[in-house]
Order: structure tokens, then C-alpha cells, then sequence
């Protein structure tokens, strides 16, 4: 089977959309399928592997860390050439309407996965409060609009599906997976401290963009109510809120006890702050599936996210994990009380996350794809 993989964001970019499609990309290539990659041109040189197909584009002003591809309609004769059976998409801008519109014009079935709650993120462009409301209506009623022109649509779990249905899409679920093969538990957990500066901590860790939306604020303040000195919090990732984020530890007084780690590029050092964490925290409400903490839990760390939220489909309390309200002290508790069960938690939240396997979910994209094929 061949594929045409539409996105908006892509290498050397990482977030949750490109880590979806370079999983499925090994998943559906394991199996003998090939996926071909349609993106917007990075801002700096980037050597591509085989498959993928760049396009002209500009810094997209709402987040300007990432790009929008220029009337990318060309796509369709680089697609048309590749013999693709198939046109999924996982873009919400030009890219996607350029997905619509070869699948369309060349007659081929059609797919869409929402990824972003990109009408959470009008706060970015409008300003005013009541602009906000009015931002997201149309934000919505585009989306409907893109939506339709596709034959099927995915959302990435159950919290994200009954919101798109709220507004009018209707959807199927499709997570996205995580590769547990390279996130996976090792065993000398006490040596990634060291190296981290942490030696003999409980550890409490944090990964991902630093933005207002992530809600770090409610992990800082639990910090504050934590009485335990040997309780430290690590957050890795950077954004434009971490200036703000900074501020507050220095306001709620602990600085000695929160760092902001930084974006780590190297992936593997990654998988070694993961397992070096006793627990791992995710405050955020904007996610549609959230994949940093399923991360975790594949190396064995279990997870304590905020209830009521895509992130929580995955947590059993007292099992692998807890959720957490929006009150800083619920949030210090379970906090606490994994860091305590850290030992009996952490084989189901390996567990659990092996249930979002690449050859697990691929097989379920498969199942979408030959349905759409007939």
C-alpha cells in the first residue's frame, strides 16, 4: 500500500504531529507498505531521508516556530507521480488543503486526523477576551468546513472526539503511538540522576514546550505545598512562556527545588531522564491525546495528570498513576503518593503504554485504510 502523508509540520520540527507520523512511518514500513511525506520547506537546510517532498513556505505568524507551505497545489503532480493509493492527512492549513485537493481531483480516498486544538489557540492572535469566543467559533466552523472534504476523520482519543462532535465533526478514534521499544525501562536509574545533578532525589519531571496552555503554573505551586526538601522538580523543554514560568518559581520561592532543564536534543538522553524520574507530571487541558507522558510510562515512570482530560484515558488510579484536580494541594498529593508506590505502579504503566505500541496502532490505521479502500 502507498500512502501521501500531508502535514503542516515535519523535520527537523519535533512535536507531537511529526512523532505521530515518523512512528506510523516505521510502523506501516515494517510492514512492507511505503509512506510518502508531503511538508512545508524548513526555515534552515535539512537533509530529508527518501519519500519526503518539500514545498516553498513562509513563517506561519500565529506560531512562529512553525512554517506554511506556499499555495502548495504542485503536491498534487509530485503525489500523482508516486502511484499513492491513499491521501491521510494530518494537517490543518494549506497543507491540508492541499491533501483535499489532489485526493479530490485524483479520486482517491481520504483521510484526516485532528491533532491540535488549534481553536484553544486563538489567544495567540486576538487578544481581547470576547474576540477570543468569536475567534474560536470561526475556528470551528473552518474546521467543519475542512473536515467535510475528507471521507474519514480520526481524533487521537475519546476526550478529543466528544469535543469535535460537540462542534459539529464527527470522528473515529485513533491514537497516536509511541515507539516502546526505545522508550523502555533500564535498570540503573540511581547513575541518570547523577548525571543529572539529582543524586539521592525524588524526582519529579516534566517534558514538553513550555507554553501557558501546559499549565506548569499548577505544577510549580504543588511544588511549593511539597514540604519534603528531597522532592525536586525537573522541567525539560523550552517555549515562549519560559521566561514568564521562570518568574513564578522566583515569586513562589522554589528555585532550589524546580529547574528548567532546556530542550534536550539528544533523544536517547531523553529515555535517561524518563527513567530517572520517580513520577512524571502533566498538568495540561489542551492536548488531544498528549504523547510525553505515555513516553514516561513506557520507561516504567508513572504518570500523574490533570483529570477530566485526553492525557487521564490512560490512567488507572493507584494502578499506574493518579489524576489530579486543579487544585495545587490534590496535585502535591498524588504527586507524593506515586513517588511512595513508584515500585508497585511501574510495571502497568509499562503496561499500559505498551497498549499504544507502533505495531499495535499501526495495524489499527491499517484496519481505517483498507476500510476506506473497499
Amino acid at each position: 500500500m502507498k500512502i501521501a502523508m500531508f502535514t503542516d509540520s515535519y523535520l527537523p520540527t519535533t512535536d507531537g504531529v511529526v512523532s505521530s507520523i515518523l512512528a506510523f512511518k516505521k510502523g506501516l514500513e515494517e510492514k512492507g507498505h511505503k509512506m510518502y511525506v508531503f511538508a512545508p520547506a524548513p526555515a534552515t537546510k535539512f537533509k530529508d531521508s527518501s519519500g519526503v517532498f518539500r514545498f516553498a513556505s513562509i513563517t506561519f505568524p500565529p506560531y512562529p516556530q512553525y512554517r506554511a507551505a506556499i499555495f502548495p497545489y504542485v503536491a498534487s503532480e509530485v503525489a500523482q507521480k508516486t502511484g499513492v493509493q491513499i491521501v491521510h492527512s494530518k494537517a490543518m492549513v494549506t497543507m491540508a488543503l492541499s491533501a483535499a485537493n489532489f485526493a479530490s481531483r485524483a479520486r482517491l480516498p481520504s483521510m484526516a486526523s485532528l491533532e491540535t486544538m488549534i481553536p484553544d489557540g486563538v489567544h495567540y492572535i486576538i487578544k481581547h477576551k470576547g474576540g477570543q469566543q468569536i475567534g474560536k467559533k470561526i475556528a470551528w466552523k473552518y474546521l467543519q468546513w475542512l473536515y467535510s472534504k475528507f471521507d474519514l476523520v480520526t481524533a487521537p482519543s475519546r476526550h478529543a472526539q466528544g469535543i469535535m462532535a460537540q462542534n459539529g465533526i464527527e470522528s473515529e478514534v485513533l491514537p497516536s503511538p509511541v515507539d516502546t521499544g526505545f522508550f523502555k525501562p533500564k535498570k540503573n536509574r540511581e547513575k541518570a540522576k547523577r548525571e543529572l545533578g539529582l543524586a539521592g532525589k525524588k524526582l519529579v519531571l516534566c517534558v514538553g514546550r513550555i507554553v501557558k496552555e501546559k499549565n506548569y503554573s499548577l505544577i510549580v505551586k504543588a511544588a511549593k505545598l511539597i514540604r519534603d526538601r528531597d522532592v525536586f522538580f525537573l522541567i525539560v523543554g523550552t517555549g515562549p512562556y519560559a521566561q514568564e514560568l521562570q518568574k513564578e518559581i522566583d515569586q513562589l520561592g522554589v528555585r532550589d527545588r524546580v529547574r528548567m532543564q532546556g530542550f534536550v536534543v539528544d533523544r536517547r538522553k531523553l529515555v535517561d531522564i524518563y527513567n530517572a524520574a520517580d513520577v512524571f507530571a502533566f498538568a495540561s487541558s489542551f492536548e488531544t491525546q498528549g504523547l510525553v507522558h505515555l513516553e514516561a510510562m513506557a520507561c516504567g515512570t508513572p504518570a500523574c495528570v490533570l483529570e477530566d482530560t485526553a492525557p487521564s484515558e490512560a490512567i488507572k488510579d493507584g494502578l499506574n498513576g493518579y489524576a489530579f484536580s486543579g487544585e495545587p494541594a490534590d496535585c502535591a498529593e498524588k504527586l507524593l503518593a506515586a513517588i511512595e508506590k513508584r515500585d508497585r505502579l511501574s510495571p502497568m504503566a509499562r503496561k499500559t503504554a505498551l497498549r499504544y505500541s507502533i505495531p499495535s496502532l499501526t495495524e489499527k490505521l491499517l484496519e481505517k485504510y483498507r476500510k476506506l479502500l473497499g
